[in-house]
C-alpha cells in the first residue's frame, strides 16, 4: 500500500495558518514526522491561500529537509506547473493530484502530466459532476484510460480514484466504491487510490470508520491511500493488512514495526 501523507494541506486551518505565516520550522516538522511515520509521498495543497506563490514556497521549504517524493494536489494547472518548475530532482517522480474528464483539466493539467510522464491520480469526474452509479464511474474510468493510452502514457503510473462519497449521505456509498475498485482491477488493470477521510464526513468516530474502510479497500486490492500517517492506529492497519493479504513476505515489515514499537492496539 502506497501512503500519501495528507497533513500539508491548506484546507486544514492550522496548516493554512502555517503557510500564511511562512512558518518554515513547523511545516518542516510536519513533513519530517510524516516521512518518519511511513509516508511514501507528501501531499502539498495550497489552494486555500495565494496558491501559486505558496506552492513555490512550500516545495522549497519541504525539500530543504527531506527528499521524500512530493504530490502536487491542485485543480490549478498554474500551481502544479509552479511546483514542477520549483522542485529539485527528477520531475517524473512527482505525483500529480489530479486529472479528470473536466474540460479545463484535460486542456491544462494533462499536458503537464504528459510532458514529464508523472504518475497521476485520475478522478471519475467530468463537467457533469460525479456519476451516481458504479457503472457510470466505470465509463469515465474507461475514457481516462483510452485518452492516456492514445497519448502513449504509461498506464502503470495511473491511479484511478472512483471518488467515494460520505457514508452518512447514502448507505450505498462505500459499497459502490468497492464495486468500482473491483471492476477497475478486473477490466482496466490499473492502480486505484482513495482519499480515505471522505467516507466518514459528517459521521461520529471518524477515525474508526476510516480504519475499517481502509481494511476493506485493501481487501479489494486498492494500491494507494491519501491518509494521516501520524495516526498510529491507521498505520497499524496498513502494516497488518499487508501482512494478512500476503504482501509482506514472511511478515518482515510487520515484525520490524513491532520491534520498533510502531504498532498500536
Amino acid at each position: 500500500m502506497l501512503i500519501i501523507g495528507e497533513k500539508l494541506n491548506s484546507s486544514i486551518p492550522s496548516v493554512r495558518q502555517l503557510i500564511k505565516e511562512k512558518d518554515a520550522a513547523a511545516v518542516q516538522d510536519l513533513a519530517l514526522r510524516q516521512a518518519a511515520a511511513g509516508a511514501d509521498f507528501l501531499d502539498l495543497n495550497t489552494a486555500q491561500g495565494d496558491e501559486v506563490p505558496d506552492m513555490e514556497w512550500l516545495v522549497n521549504t519541504v525539500q530543504e529537509v527531506t527528499d521524500k517524493p512530493l504530490c502536487f494536489d491542485s485543480t490549478s494547472a498554474a500551481a502544479i506547473k509552479k511546483g514542477l518548475d520549483t522542485i529539485k530532482g527528477d520531475k517524473s517522480q512527482v505525483l500529480i493530484n489530479s486529472i479528470s474528464l473536466e474540460k479545463n483539466r484535460l486542456e491544462e493539467v494533462l499536458p503537464l502530466v504528459l510532458e514529464y510522464q508523472c504518475p497521476v491520480i485520475g478522478l471519475t469526474l467530468d463537467d457533469n459532476g460525479i456519476p451516481k452509479t458504479a457503472d457510470e464511474r466505470m465509463v469515465l474510468s474507461e475514457r481516462l484510460v483510452e485518452i492516456l493510452s492514445r497519448k502513449n502514457y504509461d498506464l502503470q503510473n495511473l491511479y484511478i480514484d472512483p471518488l467515494v462519497l460520505p457514508q452518512a449521505v447514502s448507505h450505498n456509498n462505500a459499497l459502490m466504491f468497492f464495486q468500482c475498485l473491483e471492476a477497475i482491477k478486473e477490466k482496466l488493470k490499473v492502480k486505484t487510490v482513495s482519499g480515505l477521510s471522505n467516507i466518514s464526513f459528517n459521521s461520529p468516530k471518524r477515525k474508526i470508520i476510516n480504519r475499517h474502510f481502509l481494511t476493506l479497500c485493501m481487501a479489494f486490492d486498492m494500491d494507494a491511500a491519501i491518509l494521516d500517517p501520524l495516526d498510529r492506529k491507521i498505520m497499524t492497519s496498513v502494516i497488518t493488512n499487508d501482512f494478512l493479504l500476503g504482501k509482506d513476505r514472511f511478515g518482515k515489515k510487520f515484525l520490524k514495526a513491532f520491534r520498533s514499537e510502531l504498532l498500536e492496539d
